[in-house]
């Protein structure tokens, strides 16, 4: 494996970026999530003062952060004409374009500046501290890397690295995955999503169920399927959209459960931050919610863990030991959210001693969404058997 340590640098923005923009007369930042805090608060600190907030969620307009307004994307424009553009979203590639085809003349006003990790961004971070964690764990990253099951899991790995490394972008766009994300066919073949789909599914971090409604296009549209799945999510108002949808048939013939919780190690209750649009468990702010684990269900056939928990994965996965262990899943499991949940999300399956092959793919030209996928060792023969039962049954 080929690490750039020579190309590293401790600046998670490069400086020519900040120069360029401070001669705009107004900067507005895309993006009022967590992302955009950060961004807010690294333009401050070098004496850029945004205007406003722009962001394409209906909730979020009208609403004031970190003293600024959130507007819709078209009103701000109107309003701050020829400011620059920040796109503080993991959507990067998504906003460019609707940015583009708003005004093409936008184009050279438009700055990335959204180059920090999840962890870095959570904690308000501006310096990389990756150089020294990197060297620190080599030998792990390493031996990783030979165990990874396939070569594109290799370069994912070898990419994602030197992105941490060096902040560059040629890096994500030389590894970024266009397949699905959690149902890539890349690494699940067509007999394994027939298994997944006749077999029970949880969706760990349902959002608003559009995990849900994606896992139903994607492997529930033959007829004789009925999906089963499984949703977990701590926030009250994303439940309550959920719960709308089932209510008004939006999933039907599908079976989908809604768990109003957050997945963890055990059952029990725990400080949730949470504002419809992303939560994390947070012991110094938020509401107190349930946590559930997935072996408290007892669940009787499970065909995937898709888990995307914004950082409390290791948590579920030890409150998932016996199912795994039972039922040997598909696992999907985010791998960015924590500065060593590589490591440590590897270590857990490969420490199950199931045989588990592991791959890694990444589907965004930022650092969000670096997958992990556990494919069970039987995965062929379980997978294979279940789709002849259900043909035998016609069903």
């Amino acid at each position: 494996m080929h690490l750039e340590f020579k190309e590293s640098s401790p600046d998670i923005v490069s400086g020519n970026v900040i120069r360029k923009l401070k001669t705009y007369k107004s900067v507005i930042v895309f993006g009022g999530g967590d992302s955009g805090s950060w961004a807010v608060h690294l333009l401050r600190q070098n004496g850029i003062l945004p205007v406003c907030y722009c962001d394409n969620s209906p909730r979020k307009w009208g609403k004031t952060k970190d003293g600024l307004l959130i507007e819709r994307f078209e009103d701000a424009l109107k309003e701050y004409e020829k400011a620059a553009i920040v796109i503080a979203s993991m959507w990067k590639e998504e906003i460019y374009h609707q940015i583009c085809k708003y005004d093409s003349s936008l184009s050279s006003h438009i700055y990335d500046i959204l180059t920090s990790m999840a962890w870095e961004t959570s904690d308000k971070s501006y310096e990389s501290k990756e150089i020294d964690y990197i060297q620190k764990n080599l030998t792990a990253f390493e031996k990783l890397y030979d165990e990874l099951a396939d070569w594109e899991s290799k370069r994912t790995l070898q990419g994602v690295l030197n992105y941490r490394l060096t902040r560059d972008k040629k890096f994500l766009e030389n590894i970024k995955s266009n397949e699905s994300t959690y149902l890539d066919k890349t690494i699940l073949s067509s007999a394994m999503l027939c298994g997944i789909a006749n077999r029970e599914i949880i969706d760990g971090g349902a959002f608003d169920g559009d995990t849900a409604e994606f896992f139903i296009n994607t492997i529930g549209t033959d007829k004789k399927t009925v999906l089963k799945i499984h949703c977990y999510e701590a926030d009250e108002k994303n439940c309550r959209i959920i719960e709308k949808k089932i209510e008004e048939g939006k999933y039907m013939p599908h079976e989908v459960f809604l768990h109003k919780a957050a997945l963890w190690d055990k059952n029990g209750e725990i400080t949730f931050d949470g504002n419809g649009l992303s939560g994390h468990v947070d012991e110094n702010a938020g509401d107190k919610v349930c946590t559930e684990s997935i072996d408290n269900y007892k669940y009787e056939n499970v065909g995937l863990i898709k888990l995307d928990i914004e950082g409390a994965e290791r948590k579920a996965l030890q409150g998932a030991e016996e199912t795994i262990r039972r039922c040997q899943p598909v696992l999907a499991v985010c791998a960015y959210h924590l500065q060593d949940d590589l490591l440590v999300l590897t270590d857990f399956i490969k420490a199950l001693g199931l045989g588990y092959s592991l791959k890694l793919r990444h589907y965004m030209l930022s650092s969000g969404d670096t997958i992990l996928y556990g494919i069970p060792e039987k995965s062929g023969e379980i997978f294979r058997r279940k789709r002849q039962e259900v043909e035998l049954n016609g069903h």
